[in-house]
């Protein structure tokens, strides 16, 4: 399967994925917020949405505080907001421009964009409670990071090192999977994949989420989420957390779905054998689609980035149109 082909795909059947915690960066989208009418729309009024909850400025630290892109971008307190109002800006502007998705994936902090898409959570509700739990995670979470390892899962189990230091966080790819770490054993953990020759890149995560180090939870974490009002959702809603659809997303679901371990490999191939589909990657980076290219072999569905590390955003949202509506 090759990336951005549309061969033998239902134009009807596309789906939206969602990143998470590891996918931000400084200048995400900052030549679609200059062109897209729809995407600085909506993170303007994200914007103006976080400033009353903790007076920083999203669109001030992205685009004009001068941060480059190879910059950890890794404040929680704005990470975890921006992810949000990023992929819902993007989304809106694929949907305004005639892409309607018929479902969606969330991987993470994704699940909870990929439910505002879904209509069963508001835009106006869950950016301040975001902004909120990012303060009290903040103050409250024990410190660590978190570790994505370019290697087949069996080195995390094989490795006494990697199994008594960590925990698998999520298996995204046969060979791709990410582990949470503590502070305390994040050097023994570097200097084990470093012996073994390893690939891996620490994630810009100040967090060892997907980990039974990020509980209990802090005080008023999990109930900034349980504000926000809940509605059917008006989409197909696929998670990555349960490998499976989400009948009736709640507050809970999508508290765990930042403390259980990620299936998004396995939940990939439950959609695919349901497939062919088209897969729109609306996180920052780009990376879902990669690794759903990764996962599906002589598979007809077709994948699509917008976001990358290179930004050039308006353009690649151009061609991925183009495609799509010519589909």
């Amino acid at each position: 399967m090759s990336k951005d082909s549309s061969r033998g795909v239902d134009p009807r059947e596309i789906v939206f994925l969602f990143g998470g915690q590891g996918s931000q960066l400084y200048r995400m989208g900052e030549d679609l917020y200059r062109q897209n009418p729809t995407f600085r729309h909506w993170m303007e009024r994200g914007d103006a949405l976080i400033r009353r909850i903790t007076g920083r400025s999203l669109i001030h630290e992205l685009y004009e505080a001068g941060h480059r892109p190879s910059e950890p971008f890794d404040d929680l307190e704005l990470t975890h907001p921006a992810i949000f109002v990023y992929e819902y800006a993007l989304a809106s502007a694929l949907i305004d421009a005639g892409i309607q998705p018929t479902s969606v994936l969330g991987v993470s902090l994704g699940e909870v964009a990929a439910c505002a898409i879904a209509g069963v959570i508001a835009f106006d509700e869950t950016v301040p409670a975001l902004g909120q739990q990012a303060l009290e995670l903040k103050r409250g979470c024990r410190a660590g990071g978190m570790i994505a390892i370019i290697a087949e899962p069996r080195t995390f189990t094989d490795s006494p090192v990697l199994s008594r230091r960590s925990v698998l966080a999520g298996v995204l790819g046969p060979t791709h999977y990410v582990i949470a770490v503590p502070d305390m054993w994040m050097a023994d953990v570097e200097a084990h994949l470093l012996a073994r020759e390893i690939l891996y890149s620490i994630l810009p995560v100040r967090q060892p989420f997907h980990s039974s180090w990020v509980e209990p939870p802090p005080p008023g974490a999990e109930a900034a989420l349980a504000r926000i009002r809940f509605a059917p959702p008006r989409l197909k809603v696929f998670s990555s957390r349960t490998a499976g659809m989400v009948l009736n997303p709640t507050a809970a679901h999508l508290w765990r779905a930042a403390l259980d371990p990620m299936h998004f490999r396995n939940t990939v191939l439950e959609l695919e054998a349901q497939g062919p589909f088209c897969f729109v990657d609306v996180s920052p980076s780009g990376t879902l689609a990669n690794l759903v290219s990764a996962n599906l072999v002589d598979s007809t569905s077709s994948v699509h980035a917008i976001g990358s590390p290179f930004g050039r955003e308006a353009m690649a949202l151009e061609r991925v149109l183009v495609k799509l509506q010519a589909a």
